[in-house]
This record gives C-alpha cells, structure tokens and sequence, in this order.
C-alpha cells in the first residue's frame, strides 16, 4: 500500500463498508419486494432513473472535481485554498440541487405518464428531498476524499442503507393498505430519511476534523484564488465529469420510457412489463451492484492518488498506482463475474425464492447470466475512468459513454422487439454498452502509458476460471446435506482457495511467469 501513494489502504475500507452496505440493501429488497411485489419494485425501479439523473446534474461531477482539486492542493500544502474549495462547492451544489428537487417535484405526473404508469407519480414526491441531501453528502465526500481520508464516506454509506432498511420498510408496510403506488412512496420516504442521517454524520466528522485541518491552515504556502476563480475552476472541471455522467442515467431514463412500452407493444399487459423491467433493474441490478462497488472504491481511491502524484511531477508513481488499481479490480470484479455466471439460479433462489414466482425465477436467471458478462466490464470501465479523470482527461470518459450509450439505444429498439428475446435484450444491450465504452478508454490509457500490460492477471483470469468447475463440487454438497447450506458451503470453500492463491501471487511468487513458463525480465 505504501508504494501505491496509500490509495489502496483507502480502496480497501470504501470495499468493506461499501460490500456490507450492498449486501444490506440486497437483503432489503428481499422483504421488500413480499410487501410491494414485482410491479411494485418495478414502480420503486421506474422513479429512479430521473432520480439519479437529477443527482448526475446537481451532484455528480462537482465532488470528483473537488477530490481532485483537493488532492493537489493538499500535496501543494495549500491547505487555505482546499478549505476554500469545500465551502464555494457547497453554495454550487444547494443551488443545483434546489433546481432539480423542484424539477422532479412539479413535473412528477409528466414523467410519469410518459413512463407508462401513472401510478408512479406520487412515488417521485417521496424521493425529491433526498436530491438536496445526495448534493450536501457528495461534497463533505469529495472533500473527506481529496485528503484521501476514505472512512467518513464508506461509513455513511453504511448508515444510510441501514437507516433505509429500517424506515423503508416500516412506511411501506404501513402505506401498502392505500395501494401498491403507497407502499413504494414509503419506501421511497425511506430513502429521504437515510440521506438526512448521512449528512448529519458527515457533518459532525467534518466538525470533529476541523481542529486538525485549522492547525493546517497555519502552515499554508499556496495562492488563495478568489470565489469566483474557484468556482470556474470547479466548474470547469465538472463540466466534463457531469456531462460524462449524464449518460448513463440518461440511457436509463430511456429504458424506462423504451422498454416497458415496446413489451406492452408485444401484447404484455402494463403490470407484466412493468415486472419485467422490475427484475431487469430490480431484482438482477442490486445483485450486480454488489461486486461492482468493490472496483467503484478502488476507482474513488486512487483518483486523489493518481492526482497529487501527477501534480508532483511523480509519473513513475502514477503508473504504479495505476497498475495496482487495474489489477485489484481484476482480482475482485473477475471472480465475481465467474460467480454469478456459475450459480445464477442458486443466487436468484437464494434472494427471492419465497417472492418471485416460478416463471420470474427463470426469467431472473437469465437476466443474471447475461448481466454477469457485464460485472466485469463495468467494474475495469469505472476504474479506467477515475484513472483518466485523475490524469486531467476528462473529456474520454464522456466521449466514449456517450458512444456507448447511443449503442446501447439503439440495440434497446431494436433486439427488444425479437419476441424470442424480450427482455433480455435490455440486459444484452447494457453489457454492450460497457464494453464498447471501456475498449474506449483503454485504448487512450494505453496510448498515455499509464496502464501497462501485467502477467500477474493472466493468473488471476486461469484461478477465476476454475471457479466455474466448482458447481461440481455444490452437486456433490446438494445431495449430503440442505440446499441452501451446500450453497453456501461451495462458496465458503471456492472463496478460501481462491484468495489462498491470490495470496500467493502477492508474495512476490510470480506464479504467472511459472504457469505461462515466461522468464522475468531483470531491469
């Protein structure tokens, strides 16, 4: 970690918290769904693609571009000027959440009925408020990042799916007597609520740290620009980054105005559709969210890094940590892609055997083996875009998304509508989408030399691969002892061996040079 700048140290408590809080949330949809059911998640589904769009425009860019700007200040000992960073992004992101609260709150009913389900307009009114606080929570995390301090945001995180769990489903229960549409806005006032509790954790470590960063200010050294000079810096910086995050949030919207209406074309009625798209986004989504937040913390982490190295000139450094994020991404994200490939079924059984009906099971597991290719995909596309956007580039990561995300539109209207195919065609086109838009970014990364070419994931791929073979052993389990206890036996055991050779490989043994018989080159 040492040699990396620190950053994985970092990458490491973002994944603890961060896996925790997903695997919190997974099993909250779990009870969740037996209150709303399918057409209830997919209403609880349909609210949030405008939901985080709105967060892509108040909030997105503004704390990677204060993470970054920080961090550079920070190895620059201008400690005057990161101060004055946090407080100008703050009075940015309460006039851009403030915008997108009232958009989301007055044209509620429009977006609604060009949705296909009306029903799903009084949902978006228990979601609005959170809009502020997503906006107040993201900069206290830019800030708490850029000194590459990584526990206040993991643990926040933490509290707010916790904090969710609790309340979302005491008001869900509780407003599922009025209708499905109720019981999702109390799920959604849960949502609200774990953003207002965040906050307020953030701000009291922010208060307790102010001690230590006032000692700081003592021994500035740096220039102190004026507001309006800090403002177009950060600014300037999240113009690229927000626009670059607007893709995905807007293809999504897409699919959820695409999607439901060409399988209500196809003869579906709309509360069929609506299910669909609900295990789509719904049931297989917060599956596959839970590996991907692992290469999400490392993505967070080594931005600052990658940053303050640059600024000091360091490049050596940067490719370091460059290689060290690719190849932790590698060892967690190809796993966990073999993974869910190889117990899809078992997963999805696992989950939502007593809430999904036999049909939605299978329709679930297909979904999950197509999504699984994705996990991959997705986890290399979010690191390689924190390495760019650490290295200045920002306008990559916005060309090739938007790319993709015309691609994916496009494969949307199109494979959708083979009636063989149905829904599977949004998941087909989602896993497209990621591909297209990573081979993008590594080509530039590659051309920058920042990321080069590491044997030690030749390794990694050959021990993932073996964990495909393990659904041998769970046949074995299945017929000495309970289902779902071989399940989970094969995992325990497929788990341990494969970190006991990862381990390996980080001893220095280089296994890789040894299974591929490729001799070492000495520098």
């Amino acid at each position: 970690m040492k040699k990396t700048g620190g950053f994985a140290s970092g990458a490491f408590v973002l994944m603890l918290f961060g896996l925790i809080s997903k695997i919190v949330g997974a099993v909250y949809r779990i009870p969740l769904t037996s209150i709303v059911g399918a057409e209830g998640m997919g209403l609880y589904q349909m609210v949030f693609p405008l939901y985080t769009l709105m967060l892509t425009i108040s909030s997105s860019g503004i704390p990677s571009s204060i993470s970054k700007l920080i961090s550079e200040n920070i190895a620059k000992n201008n400690y005057k000027q990161a101060n004055r960073i946090l407080k100008v992004s703050f009075l940015l992101l309460v006039c851009f959440s403030v915008l997108c609260t009232l958009i989301v709150v007055v044209f509620a009913g429009v977006f609604a009925k060009f949705q296909g389900n009306y029903g799903a307009k009084i949902c978006y009114y228990g979601l609005a408020p959170a809009i502020v606080l997503v906006g107040l929570i993201s900069g206290f995390r830019g800030y708490f990042q850029g000194f590459q301090c990584m526990t206040p945001s993991a643990i926040s995180g933490f509290i707010e799916q916790i904090i969710k769990m609790a309340f979302g489903l005491l008001f869900a229960g509780y407003l599922i007597k009025k209708g499905v549409s109720y019981g999702v806005l109390g799920a959604l006032i849960g949502v609200s609520i774990s953003e207002l509790v965040a906050l307020l954790y953030l701000f009291l470590s922010y208060i307790i740290k102010r001690k230590k960063q006032n000692r700081m200010l003592l021994q500035n050294q740096g220039e102190i620009l004026s507001v309006k000079s800090t403002a177009k810096q950060i600014l300037s910086l999240s113009l690229f980054v927000t626009l670059g995050g607007l893709i995905m949030p807007l293809t999504m919207l897409i699919d959820s105005l695409v999607v439901i209406n060409i399988l209500k074309g196809q003869g579906y009625s709309e509360s069929y559709a609506t299910s669909l798209f609900g295990l789509q986004t719904g049931t297989v989504g917060s599956i596959i969210n839970m590996p991907v937040v692992l290469s999400l913390s490392v993505a967070t982490a080594v931005l600052p890094c990658v940053s303050a190295r640059l600024s000091k000139g360091d490049k050596e450094g940067v490719v370091q940590a460059s290689n060290k994020a690719v190849l932790l991404t590698v060892i967690f994200a190809l796993p966990s892609a073999v993974g869910c490939f190889t117990f899809a079924e078992q997963i999805i059984r696992l989950l939502y055997g007593k809430s999904l009906t036999f049909e939605q099971i299978k329709i679930a597991t297909n979904l999950l083996e197509i999504a699984s290719v994705g996990v991959f995909y997705l986890a290399l596309l979010q690191v390689s875009t924190g390495l760019l956007q650490g290295i200045g580039k920002f306008k990559i990561p916005l060309l090739s998304l938007a790319f993709a995300g015309v691609v994916k539109v496009i494969l949307n209207l199109t494979v959708i509508r083979i009636s063989s195919v149905g829904i599977l065609g949004a998941e087909v086109s989602t896993v497209t989408c990621y591909l297209v838009a990573l081979i993008i970014n590594l080509i530039v990364l590659k051309k920058q030399g920042i990321v080069k070419q590491d044997l030690k994931i030749l390794a990694v791929l050959v021990i993932s691969l073996c964990i495909y073979f393990s659904k041998y052993l769970f046949e074995i389990f299945v017929n000495l002892m309970n289902y779902y206890l071989a399940f989970f036996l094969t995992i325990m055991l497929v788990v341990a061996i494969y970190f006991f050779f990862v381990a390996i490989l980080y001893k220095g043994k280089d296994i890789s040079c040894k299974i591929f018989k490729i001799k070492q080159k000495k520098h």
